[in-house]
């Protein structure tokens, strides 16, 4: 095992990639130094929460993960609203826009991601339009939704329906306007997400399917968006919920290699010795996986082998659960291949809004939706993960009464 007196960790990001780096760490080197940057100006949150901090549901006493007790006895030194501008890796050191620069043995970048802003007109000149990431994009929305009664939701993903319903707590009318004919297009197929839909109406919220926005402006205090059939919609603000982008500026300007995301190999490694990258920010081949399960992984096997041992990333079953209220929905693996070989079995009820479905490949789960009652997304992952033959039970997994761990042992 490497590290002890004199080895400096340094971690670019607070996010859950960068803290598990900096928790596991710690954990096999007890002597190391180990410094967290970050922009924010807040400790260590759970970002999946964000649509609840949003709605008002918790608060912020309850919403952050850590607090600086917690950094201070796991001799953890987090630098917060620390910008670093430059990464210096011939002489192993950073630069920040204060002008100060720390030297390091090892570096994590875990700078995370930012929301995507689509082509369209007026997005990023008018006021009143918003994404949420940070705890600082929520305080933006809720102070502007104080006095809003109306507002336009630019995206019908996960984030954008949990955003969505946040904004319907506040007692905000709010419109959902989704480029693809379909709610949560990489979570559902048609028919999920049309029993889907019927929930989210049946609590208020307004959708405008396959509808591309052209042009964003504003009419007095009101916010107008043009659609490109014409269509206009007014509303008091606008929040755009179109995806992430990676924070990849820094990475690309010292020359360390890029692609969507900083390239990395199976032990989180940059092609840069001793430069490690986790998160979203990282691309592992060829996937950005942009979920908390991964980011957490990545972030624990980075802190493994930056302090010296040798772990390996294997992938991570993409997985996805919607959280609002009265919903449950779960999303697993691959629900979207045009593959013939995959086989698909399925369970409805539309009077209780319940779709479950299966995807089989080679007698193998690969992939499932469980609308309606999500109680075995945990077994059903192990059974992917662990790549089971289901070919003997598949009609019954289903089944409310089938007993999943069964298969496991």
């Amino acid at each position: 095992m490497g590290g002890g007196v004199g080895t400096e960790h340094i971690v670019i990001g607070n996010g859950v990639a960068g803290t598990e780096a900096a928790k596991t760490i710690r954990k096999r080197d007890p002597l190391a130094e180990i410094k967290i940057f970050t922009q924010e100006h807040y400790p260590f949150y759970s970002r999946p929460r964000i649509p609840e901090l949003l709605a008002g549901t918790i608060d912020l006493d309850t919403f952050f993960v850590y607090n600086r007790e917690w950094y201070d006895k796991n001799k953890i030194q987090l630098y917060l609203n620390s910008v670093v501008k430059e990464i210096d890796y011939g002489n192993h050191k950073i630069l920040l826009t204060d002008g100060s620069n720390f030297t390091y043995s090892k570096l994590l970048l875990a700078m995370g991601s930012r929301g995507a802003l689509p082509p369209i007109e007026g997005i990023d000149t008018v006021k009143g339009v918003f994404t949420l990431r940070t705890v600082e994009d929520v305080m933006a929305i809720r102070r502007c939704a104080t006095d809003a009664k109306t507002a336009t939701l630019i995206g019908g993903g996960l984030l954008g329906i949990e955003a969505g319903n946040g904004l319907r707590k506040l007692g905000t009318s709010v419109t959902v306007v989704e480029v693809s004919d379909r709610l949560l297009p990489r979570q559902l197929d048609g028919e999920g997400a049309a029993t889907l839909q019927k929930q989210m109406e049946g609590m208020g919220l307004t959708f405008i399917l396959d509808a591309k926005s052209k042009c964003i402006r504003e009419k007095g205090h009101k916010k107008i968006l043009e659609l490109a059939d014409g269509r206009i919609i007014e509303s008091d603000f606008i929040l755009v919920s179109a995806g992430i982008v990676p924070n990849i500026t820094l990475a690309r300007t010292a020359g360390i290699s890029v692609n969507k995301g900083i390239l990395v190999n199976d032990r989180m490694e940059t092609n840069i010795p001793g430069i490690y990258g986790a998160g979203d920010v990282a691309e592992h081949k060829g996937k950005i996986y942009g979920i908390w399960p991964a980011a957490q992984r990545q972030g624990v096997v980075a802190g493994i082998n930056m302090a010296g041992g040798h772990e390996i990333y294997g992938g991570t079953v993409p997985s996805t659960t919607l959280k609002v209220a009265g919903i449950r929905l779960t999303s697993m693996g691959d629900i979207l291949s045009e593959d013939n070989g995959v086989e698909q079995i399925k369970r409805t009820n539309p009077e209780k809004c319940l779709y479950k479905k299966l995807f089989i490949k080679q007698k193998r789960l690969v992939g499932t939706i469980l609308l309606g009652d999500n109680k075995n997304a945990s077994d059903l992952a192990q059974l992917m993960e662990k790549k089971i033959d289901i070919e003997n039970h598949k009609e019954e997994i289903l089944e409310p009464d089938f007993n999943i761990n069964s298969l496991l042992k």
